[in-house]
Formats: C-alpha cells, structure tokens, sequence
C-alpha cells in the first residue's frame, strides 16, 4: 500500500495510536513500508478480522493442540473433506501456517460430544450420538472414548474406545481438566433431544482414566432442569468445582462429594443449552490472592423461535463473605455467544444470533456480527470496548472460537441446518476468519521471547530471555510487563471446556534481557498440560509458546 493511501485512511479514522515505520515489505500488523514516518493505524482502536481457510468440516468442535495445528471435529455428515473413497470425514487436523486441512478417520459418531486433555498431553473425546447407517459408517458415540496425542508431523490419528467405556450415555456433557491430571465428564443426556427431561437425565459424573468409585450421583442436576445440559464447570484455586446450569450454581467438593456452598442464581433468563449463554472464568491473579470471579452472559428467554435473546452478563466474586451476581449490559442482545480470553487477559465475545433458541433449521435468528471486548479490570460500567472490526459471517448454531499463540483469534463453524446446506439462508459454514484484536497495533514492535522450557514444574522458577527493544527505556517502564499463561480449551455450544488464564510472578533483570518466572503454585490453580505463555508490555502480546505444567517431568510420557 502506498504511504499517500494510507494516511487518507488514517485521515477518516481519526485514530490516535502512533507507528513508528521500519523497512519491512510484509503486512505484518508490526511492520510498515516506509522508514522514518511516524502514522497511525487504521486497526488501532478497531483490530482487523479476515477470511483465510477452510475447515473441511462444519467445525462443531475445535481444540488448540499446540502451536501449529488445531483439531476440528463434527458430527457424521455430509462435509466438503472427504476420502478418497467418496466418504465424507466428520474430522480434521487443521495447519494454522498454510490453512489446509488434513482429513482424520473416525468410526463412532461425535455429535455433540466434549473433550479436554491428560497430564500427558493426550487429547481425550468423551460421549457423542447416535449410529449414522450406511451413508456416514457411523457407529453410536453415546458411550466412547476416544484418544488423540498430538503432532506437527500428519503421523497422529484417533485411537477410539467405542462403547462401554463411560458407565452410561452421554449426550451433552461437560468434561473439566483436574489438579490429579485426569478429567471429570459430568452430566448430558442418554439420547438426543431438544430440551433435557427426566426418563434420559443423567444426574452424575465420572472420570477418566476411571476412579474406583465409578459413576458418582449428582443431585444438582436434577434441580436444574431441564436446563443442564453442558453444565459450566471451573476448577478452583481451592481444588472444588464452580458447577451453574440453568440459573443455579455451588462450589463441590468432588473428593468428597458433597456441596460446599449454594450461590444465589443468576438474574434474567435461563443460561444453559438450549438458552444458551456464555461463561468465563476471569484470569488468575497472584496480586490478589488468585481471587475467583466468574462471568456468566447472554441467553434466551424461551425455547421459540422469535424468543428475545439476553442483554445481560452476571458477575460473581467467590472470594466475597457473601457472594452476589452483579448485573451488567451484553451491550447487544446475543443467544449463542463465545467468551474467550485474549492473550492480554481481557474477554473477547464472539458469534451468536439475538432470537431464538440453540438448535437445527429455523430455530435461531438475527446473527450478532460485532465482536465486543470485555475488560475485567476497569470500573463497572467502563468495561465495553465496541466499534470493532466486524463479520459478514452469520456464526450460530455450531460456531466456535479460540485465541491463538500468535494473539490472533481463530472463528469457525456456523451449521444451524440439517442436512448440512451451503446455500440456505444461514448456510453450513467452512470458511475460516482471523480477528486481530486491538493489541495487535498498538505498538512498532512487540516483545519477543525465547529459551521457553518445554516442561515446568509447580512453583518452579525458570528464566527466558526477553527482547523488548523499541518498548522498554527505562525501569518504570519495566513495570508494565506481564507473564500470563493461557489454556484456550475445548470450544463447542459456546463452552469453552478447562478454559483458563493465569498470570504469573516474574522479576526482569536489570539489563532487561532476562524474566524470571515462577510457574503456577500448585495444580489447582491451573492443572497439569500445556499452556501457551505469553510476556505482554503494556498489554501487547510477544508470540505465545508452549509450555507445559507438570507435578513431574516424567508425566508426560504417554
């Protein structure tokens, strides 16, 4: 782009944020094509979003499996990825440096199944739907398993448990990662349905690998219905659970199953599927203890298909005597929503529609094309950042989000018709969109890190070298530097499954190449695998790398 069509664009923008402008020839949002200017950007205040790519399959799930790839999974049906032999693929390994997609057998069906991670770094798919005969040589998900250890090199494939594995069918259901290094698959339905209903509730958790004690009673369940399927789930820095369905929620203690405090339910609507809302757990903070505060928005008011979606977020802080939802705007109406935590620690709210209710053809409305920013550490009515750079992409019924390493936001999905069509109003999306948030032109430049271990141990301290040229002058300035280190987790139905961020403790040498960095101090603020960590000054992400959190380095054997 020419200097001269640049700055008529800044012109228009009316942007604030200054550039210094070096000799590079990419588009990168860090480097400009002039030398010795100092201009604004026009994605400063808005970020950037783009269409790159192709899922291959209607992205029902997506999960970060490190920082190359990403698997996406669908149920059986039709997609645009097939085999040689004409047989469609309900799964893909998806290259985030050259956007393809690599087609992955699955032979039991995974409809609307969960998923989170071993100790190990063994990506576990728990439950799924019904046979899908001849057409899709599909065979019944209810009861599976499925294993995926992660590669960069095309050599992994699923291993796959079919039946009996879990104690009982499980459409539906929530699985959270734990400090032991297993997960806990809670909840879901023994068959498909519209709404969940006594005679297939399944009012219980397990785990997996399995525990002695096998399928555990779970009472909460029952009074939430029928809205309580994919129950919101957090581990807690106390090593309990953060358990809400419909407007219900309780800290439990799973080891010794029995509730440890009932909280007041959420204002407004039903937020569980089908109304379904969004939840985040806000990043962890050693400045205040790693105090827990949980953010629960959107919904919809009634299972009809002209149902007003909601207009509010609650917010709970469980370190208060006597915790209280305090109430806020959505800004927008939005059923559907996908609440991601960014590389800088502020929520992203992605997808979704305004009417209706979460299902197949007809049921929801209106998409929501405007991304919104939620920053959690500004005063209650400051914590809105609108105005962002938008989609033409109606995602619904199916869509789904992650942050990645890079500090990019990855969207994908949108199926809300069955059979899967491409030409129906809202059709079967395979398109791929990238949204670069705000932090990403900031600044010139943006911290840069290497010598990352691969692996860390609970409260070990570690250094990496750090290169922050062009942003640090000074030691007050050194200030402004952050470790954070995120899990984006399992995304589908507007969950995001063991989703969680944690900033770090860190001291910056005093010739500013050097962070010493103390990993987390124990699993039950974030729980054995992987992470990606990022060093931020003033809120600009360097590049994410990988890192895994282990009680032993020998966990990771697999």
């Amino acid at each position: 782009m020419k200097l001269s069509a640049f700055v008529s664009i800044l012109a228009a923008t009316e942007l604030l944020t200054t550039f210094v402008l070096s000799q590079q020839t990419t588009e990168s949002p860090f480097h400009w094509l002039e030398d010795d200017q100092t201009i604004v950007s026009p994605f400063a205040a808005s970020g950037k979003m783009e269409q790159i790519g192709r899922t291959g399959v209607a992205a029902m799930h997506a999960v970060l499996l490190n920082e190359k790839t990403i698997l996406i999974i669908d149920k059986a049906e039709w997609n645009e990825a097939q085999f040689d032999s004409g047989q469609s693929a309900f799964s893909v390994q998806y290259d985030l440096e050259t956007n393809q997609y690599r087609p992955l057998p699955l032979e039991t069906n995974t409809f609307c199944s969960a998923g989170g991670f071993l100790a190990n770094g063994s990506f576990i798919s728990t439950g799924g739907g019904e046979k899908r005969g001849r057409t899709w040589k599909a065979e019944p998900g209810w009861q599976s398993i499925r294993h995926f250890t992660p590669c960069t090199d095309n050599s992994c494939y699923w291993e796959e448990y079919k039946t009996g594995k879990m104690t009982v069918n499980r459409w539906y259901p929530t699985v959270e990662q734990l400090p032991e290094g297993d997960i806990l698959i809670m909840g879901g339905s023994t068959k498909g349905t519209a709404v969940n209903r006594k005679e297939i509730n399944v009012p219980s958790y397990e785990f997996w690998p399995p525990r002695p004690e096998g399928e555990v009673p779970f009472k909460f369940l029952n009074e939430t219905m029928p809205y309580n399927l994919y129950p919101f789930v957090f581990t807690l820095p106390d090593g309990n659970l953060f358990v809400f369905a419909n407007k219900k929620s309780i800290i439990y203690d799973y080891k010794h199953q029995k509730v440890v405090k009932e909280l007041p339910p959420i204002p407004g609507h039903p937020r569980s599927y089908p109304l379904t809302g969004g939840a985040v757990m806000l990043p962890l903070d050693p400045k205040n203890n790693y105090n827990v505060e949980i953010l629960i928005c959107g919904g919809s008011k009634r299972m009809k298909n002209n149902a007003t979606a909601d207009d509010t977020c609650g917010r709970i802080n469980l370190g208060d005597k006597d915790p209280h939802w305090e109430m806020d705007t959505f800004v927008h109406k939005r059923l559907m929503p996908d609440g991601l935590i960014m590389a800088d620690g502020n929520v992203l709210w992605v997808n979704g529609c305004q009417r209706g209710w979460a299902g197949y053809n007809g049921r929801n409305h209106d998409p929501t094309f405007d991304p919104l920013i939620y920053t959690p550490t500004a005063a209650h009515g400051q914590r809105w950042t609108q105005n962002l750079a938008n989609t033409d992409i109606a995602r619904m019924y199916h869509s789904v989000a992650l942050t990645l390493p890079d500090g990019r936001i990855w969207i994908a999905g949108s199926n809300n018709v069955d059979p899967p069509d491409v030409n129906a109003v809202y059709p079967t999306e395979f398109r791929v969109e990238y949204f670069s948030p705000p932090y990403l032109f900031k600044t010139a430049t943006r911290p840069r890190i290497s010598h990352v271990p691969r692996v860390v141990t609970y409260h070990q301290t570690f250094d990496i070298l750090v290169h922050l040229e062009g942003l640090v002058r000074n030691k007050q300035d050194a200030q402004k530097v952050r470790v954070g280190l995120l899990r984006p987790g399992f995304s589908t139905h507007s969950m995001h499954m063991s989703q969680r961020y944690v900033f770090l403790e860190h001291t910056l040498s005093e010739d500013l190449q050097t962070l010493t960095i103390t990993a987390p101090p124990h699993a039950a603020i974030f729980p054995p695998g992987s992470g990606i960590l990022y060093v931020l000054y003033d809120g600009v992400p360097s590049l994410g790398t990988e890192i895994y959190v282990e009680h032993d380095m020998n966990d990771l054997r697999i």
